[in-house]
């Protein structure tokens, strides 16, 4: 039987989990929620729902807005120039989109996009404007309907969305962050059920475990993105970024420092991106960064911290040794996408076929896989010289008690087989902490001793029940055994030249 080396943590902790944190920053940046709490932040808001809705139906989309050009498109919708105004009063709303000197349509070959719950009213007043000759290029007032777009969403939500500690705001979050939780899905079950193929275990097992794992690395990501989005529209994440953009104006001084932020605003964007803008943009993504990668560690510790707390399933020892090993692998997951992406940019610029955007994406995955596996396995090797672990403990006891049960039903080889084949299926993190769990009683090991011959003897007795049953020789077949051994023990004697050379006896 081909022997595998158990891994403790299997199903429980996902090796892609350092990629949680970098991608829900790098997603998060794509967006505009830095300027949401900014007056009028509800119009960037409102951009980036319209932009996620006509994303969702399968449409080009992307946001234009960024650049700040004197009456440029805020979206770009399969080609169609979109720019987006959401006021309190559909008035308000229409008369922003026209020149207020000349009075005059400001934004020529543009759609302009409205509150959904003012769309009616928008189109009477597009009317108007065509009919007095407001709009060059149009002169029939029913050519309003191809100027005047409904938003997919009104001008209290759009409020709203720019709020934090709201349904509306948690609801955008949690939809947006399920499209990020679901490549992080994905990537992990490829990678996790690629490793337990590697480690010999069949496709159905390796299924299993990939999907407990793309599982528990997808939630985190919602739970990260969601909590991490919300923060990022305080004001005091603003103030983080002006504090972390001191520090990056300094870097880029050099022309080192500046190669460097250019390639990591490249990595992030897709795009080469220079000077202030490069050291803008990087300065949000370590900020975000700085958020995602602090949930995403609280969000991997809340289990272990309940189960030291509340269940007492392990032990407060294991809890921070597990806190070390995550924080590591988070902070390395981030490091390593940041670098990643970079240097995945700067190749994907030169190398035909896959371009800056592509490589920015497959070098940020490979760095912080690389970098959070590495960051968590050395913290991983350092805490095991100071704090041991529970389960080193606990497998130890269990070993001991299935040897000596072994010996006491007298197991035959292909019987101890059975048993560990079963073991592998039972002997799991869950079950591990729930004979933690039996020893924080006074009776400590002792506790745990029966709890593992309460849990496996009755396997011992269904391996006894299914022995066949064993009936002694008759005594005359005993007797005539017994004669024979003496005619063989009496031969070796002659053979060897015994003093009493006694004739074979015949029975």
């Amino acid at each position: 039987m081909k022997q595998r080396k158990p891994n403790k943590e299997r199903g429980e902790r996902s090796s892609t989990t350092p990629l949680v944190a970098p991608h829900v920053a790098q997603a998060l940046e794509k967006t505009q929620i830095a300027k949401y709490h900014t007056k009028g932040g509800h119009g960037f808001s409102a951009e980036d729902a319209n932009n996620f809705a006509d994303r969702i139906r399968g449409k080009q989309a992307e946001v234009a807005g960024i650049t700040n050009e004197l009456n440029g498109a805020d979206r770009i919708v399969d080609g169609l120039r979109v720019q987006s105004k959401y006021f309190q009063t559909a008035s308000e709303t229409v008369a922003a989109a026209f020149d207020s000197a000349t009075g005059a349509y400001r934004y020529s070959g543009q759609v302009l996009e409205v509150p959904k719950d003012q769309y009616e009213a928008c189109l009477e007043l597009m009317r108007d404007r065509i009919a007095k000759g407001r709009v060059s290029g149009f002169s029939d007032p029913a050519d309003a309907e191809k100027i005047v777009q409904k938003g997919t969403i009104t001008y209290k939500q759009a409020r709203n969305i720019a709020r934090t500690g709201n349904i509306d705001s948690i609801v955008f979050d949690a939809k947006t962050q399920a499209v990020t939780s679901s490549y992080v899905f994905a990537i992990s079950f490829g990678v996790t059920f690629a490793q337990n193929c590697w480690r010999g275990e069949s496709p159905r097992e390796a299924t299993q475990a990939a999907f407990t794992s793309a599982m528990a690395a997808g939630s985190t990501t919602l739970i990260t993105g969601v909590v991490s989005a919300q923060i990022l529209r305080t004001k005091a994440a603003a103030v983080g970024v002006v504090t972390i953009r001191s520090g990056v104006k300094a870097v880029s001084g050099s022309t080192v420092g500046r190669e460097a932020i250019h390639r990591i605003a490249a990595g992030s964007l897709g795009k080469a991106v220079y000077g202030a803008a490069a050291v803008n943009h990087v300065s949000k993504l370590l900020r975000s960064n700085a958020v995602t990668a602090t949930i995403a560690t609280v969000a991997t510790t809340t289990p272990d911290f309940y189960r030291a707390a509340f269940d007492r399933s392990i032990s407060w020892r294991q809890f921070s040794k597990n806190l070390s090993i995550n924080v590591a692998g988070v902070a390395g997951g981030t490091a390593g996408w940041v670098g990643g992406a970079a240097a995945g940019a700067a190749a994907g610029s030169v190398v035909p076929g896959i371009g800056t955007a592509a490589g920015a994406v497959i070098g940020g995955i490979a760095g912080a896989l690389a970098g959070g596996i590495g960051g968590s396995s050395a913290a991983k090797a350092v805490a095991d010289k100071v704090v041991e672990d529970d389960s080193t403990d606990l497998l130890g006891i269990l070993r001991e008690e299935i040897e000596s049960l072994a010996f006491d039903y007298m197991l035959t080889e292909d019987e101890v087989g059975q048993i560990a084949d079963q073991m592998r299926k039972t002997v799991t993190p869950k079950w591990l902490r729930k004979m933690f769990k039996e020893g924080r009683s006074s009776k400590g090991n002792e506790a745990k001793r029966s709890f593992v011959q309460r849990e496996f003897e009755p396997l011992f007795e269904t391996i006894l029940e299914k022995r066949p049953r064993i009936e002694l020789p008759s005594p005359d077949i005993l007797a005539n055994e017994v004669l024979k051994l003496v005619d063989t023990i009496d031969i070796q004697n002659v053979e060897q030249g015994g003093a009493n050379n006694v004739a074979p006896r015949r029975a």
